[in-house]
């Protein structure tokens, strides 16, 4: 498989962002200050779009999906239900070559990514991606139904059994609000070359009038061909160490997987 993007994300200090669209213009006018203090790169625009939807992950009780290095999530906007399996590893080749196949009749979206985290951590996202399943799934035999690979799960060596009850995480549904439409553009890459990169700011509250709880900011570079090139990865890098560097960011906050299993893995 291609790797089809290079998305670059720092966790942010979630406290500022109680009131969101104040701190979120500030945090991307200091992002714009920052950019200009730099060769070859610009921020654009504002990111003044913005997708509410819900969150839940989905495990066993005695997480038999993180075991088996696997992520099931699902996600509620506007339309139908979105189920997203995902592995992610160091290793590029294991996690591309994990089974991720949808069922028959679903239409799946599949990609690998490379997730790159503070200071300069590169592992890679296979993931999957269908629509349409209205129930959320109750057991393993279910699950599999959509993504096969589910119901063919062991734990301590045996096979999990079909009706093995599969639930939301520590029962927990995060209120995710995206911020989105700014870019940065990376310039001077060579004649007739510039790359530009979405950037978002992605926050997590307790319910949609709640407290939040994870924040992460993250600039995503596409390229279906892999056609990443080095002068495009020294300006990103370059233009990553310098976010954080800035006080929002907190290189010790947890991801928003480790919220959600309480713990420090960093999965």
């Amino acid at each position: 498989m291609k790797v089809v993007s290079r998305e670059y994300k720092a966790m942010l200090d979630h406290r500022p962002f109680r009131d969101r669209r104040p701190s979120v213009d500030e945090f991307w006018a200091e992002v714009e200050a920052l950019a200009g203090t730099m060769t070859s790169v610009r921020a654009k625009g504002r990111l003044d779009e913005q997708e509410e939807r819900t969150i839940v992950f989905l495990d066993t009780p005695d997480l038999t999906l993180r075991r088996n290095g696997l992520v099931l999530r699902r996600r509620d906007g506007n339309g139908a239900p979105e189920y997203t399996l995902k592995c992610r590893s160091e290793d590029r080749y294991f996690a591309a070559g994990t089974d991720l196949a949808a069922a028959a009749g679903l239409a799946p979206d599949e990609k690998l990514e490379e997730d790159i985290a503070p200071p300069f951590r590169c592992r890679f996202s296979h993931s999957n991606t269908v629509k349409g399943a209205a129930d959320t799934p109750r057991t393993l035999g279910e699950a599999g139904a959509i993504f096969p690979v589910l119901g063919t799960l062991t734990h301590d060596g045996r096979a999990c059994p079909a009706d093995t009850a599969l639930g939301a995480v520590r029962r927990i549904t995060a209120f995710e609000r995206v911020f989105t439409g700014a870019k940065v553009a990376l310039d001077g890459l060579g004649p007739g070359e510039d790359d530009e990169a979405s950037a978002a700011l992605i926050l997590w509250s307790d319910g949609e009038g709640g407290r939040p709880l994870v924040a992460e900011f993250s600039c995503r570079l596409k390229d279906k061909e892999e056609r990443f090139t080095r002068p495009q990865a020294a300006l990103a890098r370059s233009f990553f160490e310098s976010v954080q560097r800035l006080d929002w960011c907190r290189p010790d906050a947890v991801t928003k997987t480790e919220y959600v299993y309480g713990d420090t893995r960093g999965d």
